[in-house]
Parts: C-alpha cells; sequence; structure tokens
C-alpha cells in the first residue's frame, strides 16, 4: 500500500497493479514461512527415528467382537420377550401380552447401558434396531393405557416395529460376522 501523507487506502482504492503486486508480496513471504517451518521442524514426515518402537495395530474386528459378546445377556433377554410378545399377539391373550411387552420395555432399556459397537456403521444398526424395539414397547403400552388407536392398528404397529429391530439386528450379526439370532416371526 502506498503512503500519502500519514493515511492508508483501503484494498478497494488500490489500482489493479498494486493489487497484483500486494499479493505476489504476500506469496512470496507465505512460501517463506512455509519453507522456514520445513527447515526448523524437519520433513521427516511419517518416518519413524532408528530404534523407535513400531506403534501398536487397533485390531477394530477383534474389538466389535468382544463388545457383540459382551451384548449377548441383553440379546438373549430380548429374543426371549419378542418372542413372547408375538405368542401373545397371534393367540390375542391380551392378559399375557400386557406383562410379555412390560418384560420386553425393560430389557430394552438395560441397551443403552452397553454403549454402541466401536465402528460407526454397526453403532447406527445397533442404535436403529434399539429404537425399533423401545418404538414396539410403546405401541404395545398403547394398547393398554387407553390410547385411542384401534386395538388391531397397535398390534400392527408393535408388530412392524418388531420386524424393523430384528432386520436391523440380524444385519448387524452379518456386519460382525456372527450368527444372528432367530427370533421367530411366526410366534
Amino acid at each position: 500500500m502506498r503512503r500519502r501523507r500519514n493515511d492508508y487506502r483501503s484494498w478497494e482504492e488500490l489500482s489493479r497493479q498494486e493489487r497484483r503486486r500486494g499479493l505476489a508480496i504476500l506469496g512470496v513471504a507465505g512460501a517463506g514461512a512455509v519453507v522456514a517451518v520445513y527447515l526448523v521442524v524437519g520433513g521427516g514426515g511419517t518416518q519413524a527415528e532408528a530404534g523407535a518402537a513400531v506403534p501398536p495395530t487397533i485390531d477394530v474386528n477383534s474389538q466389535l467382537a468382544t463388545w457383540y459378546a459382551g451384548t449377548a445377556g441383553i440379546r438373549d433377554e430380548i429374543t426371549t420377550s419378542v418372542s413372547a410378545v408375538r405368542t401373545d399377539i397371534q393367540a390375542a391373550d391380551g392378559t399375557a401380552l400386557k406383562p410379555a411387552c412390560a418384560q420386553l420395555g425393560q430389557a430394552v432399556d438395560r441397551i443403552a447401558g452397553l454403549g454402541v459397537p466401536p465402528v460407526a456403521a454397526a453403532g447406527r444398526t445397533w442404535t436403529d434396531g434399539a429404537a425399533a424395539y423401545a418404538q414396539a414397547v410403546t405401541a404395545c403400552g398403547n394398547l393398554f393405557d387407553g390410547t385411542a388407536q384401534p386395538p388391531p392398528v397397535l398390534l400392527q404397529r408393535t408388530t412392524d416395529a418388531l420386524n424393523t429391530a430384528d432386520g436391523h439386528w440380524t444385519r448387524l450379526a452379518a456386519q460382525i460376522g456372527a450368527p444372528a439370532q432367530i427370533i421367530d416371526a411366526a410366534g
């Protein structure tokens, strides 16, 4: 920028040639700063120094398998509860369905304490399945709380949510390479 009687011009007031010259100066200064940092810090990049310990590798598949094995108890409990809910829906046994839905709800409440898998895609599948099981519990509970929906609609919502949840968790087992837990859809 050119000085005129102790006041400075703004960028907009500079001519095209003055702007180009200013940008060239800034570019050279920036490149110089990068080279200086490179020379001071060193350009070793990712090369390890001789004698340095090899960094440990993370076996994500092993962590995922360990996490999945840790969820076996709740998955078994949910499988049993879902089977009872499906059986009671098919039998149109409302007196047995209410406690079966409550049992499923208790199992679903414990899912959050298990955490999520160490792999993002598996985590989404796990939480989507858990959310669908929670929707099934809500729809089933609506049968007994005075919700103004016809029972066949609520029963269908419960069944649909169970099917969705089962599908998510079956996909999760496939992602992990574990055998899927069979939930008898026929009851």
